[in-house]
Order: structure tokens, then C-alpha cells, then sequence
């Protein structure tokens, strides 16, 4: 691992470096989901360079954008991001991209996306994260339900596919929520059971 900053079972959280900005590129160049707009179109690796040098020249943060590598070999697979930081207010958007088609619909985004929300909880002390998703993309939408977002609205015709307007849905996540979820999914033991006792 290489200055990882979360830890997960097979994927870890990095920030976002130049040497990245061409594997990205050709990320984004053969990119084909039509879901995927803002990534489908063409950019050179210098682009994203400035991208990324821009970025990290934020003081406070406007955006905080983190590769997503695997734990065993460094491959990087994707990158999720923090959007429109409100730290005032401790709000933040997200958005998760998997760019290595092969290793999409394994759980590795979701396992990225879950320690995206402890570093924006956990470690940043965010209150609610929200999240558009494109109404025709029902894959990302029951994703971030299993990632424990829920439903919190929509805005009318704001995309275009094939010729028709469609809706975005937005999703949102509380942070005392996503504790209450965290801890039902590994409850802490009991002092008896800390102190190796049994009944």
C-alpha cells in the first residue's frame, strides 16, 4: 500500500497523485457507459494533472478526490470524491467511479464508497452526505441504499438520453445514521465478554 488513508478488506483510499493522471485519462477515453457522461468525454493525461495539482492547492478544500487502489498489487481501479464541501455546515456531495470495467459489479465500488463515508464521518466530522444520481442508472441508485442513503427527492428533466429529458434522484446520509448502521452491523461486545468472562 502507498500512503493509504483508508483501509478496507481488499481496496484502500489514497489522495490523488500526477503520476495518476494517465492511467485516469485512459480511464475516462474508453469509458462506454452511457450513465457516465461526464467521464466519457476526452481529456488529455496533462488535464488531468492540472485537475489534480488544482485540487490539492485548496485551502479548505473545496473537493477532496481519493484513488481507490487494491491492497494486493496497487492497481488503481477508480477514484471517490468529496464534492462541494460545506465546512461550515458539514455537508458534503459524493460520487464514486469505478474506471476498471473489469472489477465492476464485485462490491469494490461499495467497499470504496463505505470508506469514503468513514473518512467523511470518521475522520472529517461531516454531518450529511448527499448523492444525484441519474433516474435511468438503477444500478448506482441500489447501491447507495445498500451504502445506507436514502431517498430524499428529485429535480424534473435535468438530463438528456436518447433524445428524452430524464429525472435525478437525490439521496442523502445522516452521519448519526450511518453510525446507528455501522454499529447494528458489529456490535461492540459486552464488558463480560472484554474481559473474557462467559455465562
Amino acid at each position: 500500500m502507498r500512503n493509504p488513508l483508508v483501509v478496507g478488506q481488499r481496496v484502500y483510499l489514497r489522495p490523488l497523485e500526477l503520476s495518476d493522471a494517465a492511467e485516469i485519462a485512459w480511464h475516462a477515453a474508453t469509458e462506454a457507459e452511457t450513465f457516465m457522461e461526464r467521464w466519457r468525454r476526452p481529456a488529455s493525461p496533462l488535464a488531468f494533472e492540472h485537475w489534480i495539482t488544482d485540487m490539492h492547492k485548496q485551502r479548505p478544500p473545496d473537493t477532496i478526490c481519493l484513488a481507490i487502489c487494491l491492497i494486493r498489487d496497487d492497481t488503481l481501479l477508480g477514484d471517490v470524491g468529496l464534492h462541494e464541501i460545506d465546512w461550515v455546515h458539514r455537508h458534503a456531495e459524493t460520487g464514486s467511479w469505478i474506471g476498471l470495467k473489469e472489477y465492476r459489479g464485485s462490491g469494490y465500488g461499495t467497499e470504496a464508497k463505505h470508506l469514503l463515508l468513514e473518512y467523511a464521518f470518521e475522520h472529517l466530522h461531516l454531518h450529511v452526505l448527499s448523492s444525484w444520481v441519474w433516474e435511468p442508472n438503477a444500478r448506482s441508485a441500489a447501491a447507495l441504499l445498500k451504502q445506507g442513503y436514502k431517498p430524499a427527492g428529485r429535480t424534473k428533466w435535468t438530463e438528456v438520453q436518447h433524445g428524452y429529458y430524464r429525472d435525478t434522484l437525490l439521496f442523502d446520509v445522516l452521519r448519526e445514521d450511518w453510525l446507528a448502521a455501522r454499529d447494528r452491523a458489529n456490535p461492540a461486545p459486552s464488558s463480560r465478554e472484554e474481559m473474557g468472562e462467559h455465562g
